[in-house]
């Protein structure tokens, strides 16, 4: 049991650490981008496309063009993926939302985007604009938070539950004789 909670606790401890850099990763770029500058794009065509991964995955597909100067520009945004509506999930209709969002923006409505200044053709979307999108670092920072309160409650209960001839040798000290 001690070996299983000593593999516990570095498990936890490498996961917040890969944790803690994917965040400062994703947070460094998701300022970067909200630092672009903006444009008003509009809908060429959008919808949910099956996934070719599964059958039962749909995502946001949507075509966009837009110009910078006289510079136009088309480019893709996708949703990330969302179960069909004819397998179990929970919470049920997980796919509402994104059906709603695609009739809600036919073609020709006009989307705000920033795009990059050094390549046009990339662009991020506002905010939350799309179901499935927006800011990961929120959510990056939850999991961490998890992963490092788990890690420092299995570390606290591995350290009550050592040995007693360890807690005590590591709590005495030897005086060094010179």
């Amino acid at each position: 049991m001690r070996v299983g909670l000593m593999l516990l606790v570095v498990l936890f401890g490498v996961c917040a650490i890969f944790a803690s850099v994917v965040t400062a990763g994703e947070a460094w770029r998701e300022h970067a981008r909200a630092q672009w500058p903006e444009v008003t794009a509009s809908i060429d065509r959008g919808g949910l496309t099956r996934t070719s991964t599964g059958r039962n995955k749909f995502y946001i597909r949507c075509q966009l063009s837009y110009a910078v100067g006289s510079e136009r520009n088309v480019t893709n945004v996708y949703s990330s993926n969302v179960p069909s509506p004819n397998v179990w999930q929970y919470p049920p209709n997980q796919i509402g939302p994104f059906e709603k969002w695609v009739d809600e923006h036919p073609p020709g409505t006009p989307i705000t985007v920033r795009y990059d200044p050094a390549d046009h053709a990339k662009v991020a979307l506002m905010a939350n604009y799309m179901p499935g999108g927006g800011l990961r670092t929120p959510s990056n920072v939850k999991l961490l938070e998890f992963l490092a309160g788990s890690f420092l409650v299995l570390l606290t209960i591995a350290r009550i539950t050592r040995p007693r001839s360890l807690r005590q040798s590591g709590s005495s000290s030897t005086p060094l004789n010179s």
